[in-house]
């Protein structure tokens, strides 16, 4: 019997761990999409949705990006709520309430800026938020942040940016593995953005068009899923659908309906579920839209 060397093994173990991990999403899923800016905008624009929804029709996606957050929720905290728990606390409790059955989770571009001496805590907060997660039973996908566009003056050199970002995905890495979770390398495919992004850091409507075959190849889906004006009709009415379901967890004026004002507007705070039966009809119309 021939054995394989210690070196190859070390090379193959990853492909191996990768091959026999769950495909990060299925048809029939409840997949939740968690993080940033980056996951935020997404549901603007609607290229990656589409290109998945394309791929596994029976999907439901649900969007639960916020700008500028991080793996502790920082963003999401409201006014009558005290950091730094009580924003993932809220995050929890949403992802909870939709009942996933697929996540994928993209932190760590803002927790970058703080170099090195910011990294065991991020490692720590992170493996906090997935132990959270994993009590779903959903399947995981650990997805990088993505590396910054070198613009020129007056935008800064991202050149330590980027470093802090590959040291930042190192660990992400670490965490997928020690978990056995799947970790899914945006920059190993797309590399430093060129064009892609309207200040460097953030993608633009034709960034994510064009980085949308790339996600499917991080989520272990291959090539060819390339973006196609076909597809257009769908999109169009996966955007709407976005839009809907924003305002259903995310309202405006959450503080004047749910939070310390609600004495004042608390009483239109059930308009807010209205949206439910909106959201289904137009998750209904993208499913038409794909048949034909």
């Amino acid at each position: 019997m021939r054995f394989l060397s210690p070196l190859l093994l070390f090379v193959l173990a990853p492909l191996v761990r990768s091959a026999e991990l769950p495909p990060a999403v299925q048809e029939g899923d409840k997949l939740l999409l968690i993080g940033s800016t980056l996951i935020e905008r997404e549901q603007r624009y609607g290229y990656w949705e589409t290109i998945l929804t394309k791929a596994f029709p029976t999907l439901t996606i649900r969007n639960l990006g916020w700008s500028g957050d991080t793996v502790l929720g920082t963003a999401r905290a409201g006014f009558d709520l005290s950091p730094p728990t009580a924003g993932r606390k809220k995050l929890l409790d949403l992802v909870t309430a939709e009942k996933p059955t697929a996540i994928v989770v993209c932190y760590g571009g803002n927790e970058a800026f703080e170099g090195e001496k910011g990294l065991a805590n991020f490692v720590k907060e992170y493996n906090a938020l997935l132990d959270e997660l994993s009590k779903t039973k959903a399947r995981i996908t650990l997805l990088t942040p993505l590396l910054h566009e070198k613009k020129g003056v007056p935008l800064p050199d991202p050149t330590s940016t980027n470093q802090n970002i590959l040291m930042y995905c190192e660990q992400i890495k670490q965490i997928a593995n020690k978990r056995g979770l799947r970790y899914a390398d945006l920059n190993s495919l797309i590399g430093e953005p060129k064009g892609l992004t309207d200040n460097g850091v953030h993608l633009t409507e034709q960034g994510y068009r064009q980085t949308a075959g790339a996600f499917m190849q991080a989520l272990g889906f291959g090539k060819n899923h390339d973006y196609s004006e076909t597809l257009e009709p769908v999109r169009e009415a996966i955007r709407e659908k976005n839009e809907l379901y924003f305002h259903r967890w995310r309202p405006q004026n959450e503080t004047y309906l749910f939070g310390f004002r609600k004495h004042e507007q608390g009483r239109n705070a059930k308009e807010v579920a209205e949206f439910d039966p909106l959201v289904s009809q137009a998750e209904e119309n993208i499913r038409k839209l794909l048949k034909k």
